[in-house]
C-alpha cells in the first residue's frame, strides 16, 4: 500500500477529515460534499492492489477510488469504495505516519449510527483527554456502542501516535443515502471548526429522496389495500 502524491502542500496545522462510506453514507456524503463546495484541491490517493479495481470518472477525468483534498489548514479524505476489512488496519496505520509528518491539530473522522429516530450526534474518542475538550451539552459522548471500520481504526492509531483524533458519530435512518444526516455533519463541523460550508444543496436532496420514499409507501399502502380476487380453478 503506498500513497501517491499528485501535489505538495505546505499545511499549517490543518484540520483532517476523513470520510469512508458507512451506514446511511453520510460519512462520505459529507465528506464529499466539502471537499467540493470549499473547492479543494486534488493532492493524491492511495493505492494497493486489494482495492477494488475502478475509476472514478468526473468530468471526463479518471481517478482512482481513494483520495486525497486539501488546502492549507484542512485535509480530506474521501473514498468512492468499501475499504476490504483486511486493509482497515495497514491503511490507516499509513494514514496515521502520514499525518505525523503535517502536524494536524485535529484528526475527525465521520461516521453514521443507525436510529429510528436519527436527530443527535455524538463524539468518541479512544483518548479520554481529547473527548473532554470537545464533548459538549449539543453534542455529548456516545455512552454506548460501536464504530466499525477505518472510522475507529484511524482515530486510535492516531492517538497513538499522539495526533489528537475523535470520531462524530451522527445518527442516520441507516437504510439508504442519507443527505439530511449528511448536512447535519457539516452543520456540526461548521460549528465547531468554522468551515462555512454551504448545505442548502443537500437539504434539497434530503427533502427530494424524503418525498420519493412518502410516494412509494403510499403506493404500497394503495397495493396491501386492494382486495384480493381469487383465481378460480376449473376442473
Amino acid at each position: 500500500m503506498e500513497y501517491v502524491s499528485k501535489k505538495e502542500i505546505k499545511y499549517k496545522e490543518p484540520l483532517v477529515i476523513s470520510g469512508f462510506p458507512g451506514i446511511g453514507l453520510v460519512g462520505s456524503i459529507a465528506s464529499y460534499h466539502l471537499l467540493k463546495n470549499l473547492k479543494m484541491e486534488y493532492v493524491g490517493y492511495i493505492e494497493d492492489p486489494m482495492l477494488p479495481e475502478i475509476m472514478i470518472v468526473e468530468e471526463g477525468i479518471a481517478y482512482p477510488p481513494v483520495r486525497v483534498y486539501a488546502r492549507d489548514d484542512l485535509v480530506i479524505f474521501f473514498s468512492d469504495v468499501m475499504i476490504p476489512p483486511e486493509l482497515v488496519y495497514p491503511m490507516s496505520i499509513m494514514i496515521s505516519d502520514r499525518l505525523k509528518e503535517i502536524n494536524p491539530k485535529m484528526v475527525v473522522t465521520l461516521e453514521g449510527f443507525a436510529s429510528m429516530t436519527p436527530e443527535k450526534s455524538f463524539w468518541v474518542s479512544s483518548s479520554e483527554k481529547i473527548l473532554n475538550s470537545i464533548m459538549d451539552e449539543e453534542i455529548p459522548a456516545l455512552q454506548l456502542g460501536m464504530i466499525g471500520g477505518i472510522s475507529g481504526a484511524l482515530m486510535k492509531c492516531c492517538n497513538d501516535r499522539d495526533i489528537p483524533s475523535a470520531c462524530l458519530i451522527t445518527e442516520t435512518v441507516g437504510l439508504r443515502p442519507d443527505p439530511r444526516g449528511a448536512s447535519k455533519i457539516i452543520e456540526n463541523l461548521n460549528k465547531k471548526y468554522n468551515l462555512n460550508a454551504d448545505t442548502e444543496e443537500l437539504i434539497k436532496e434530503a427533502e427530494s429522496i424524503e418525498e420519493k420514499m412518502k410516494s412509494l409507501a403510499k403506493e404500497h399502502a394503495k397495493l396491501m389495500s386492494k382486495p384480493k380476487t381469487e383465481n378460480p380453478m376449473y376442473m
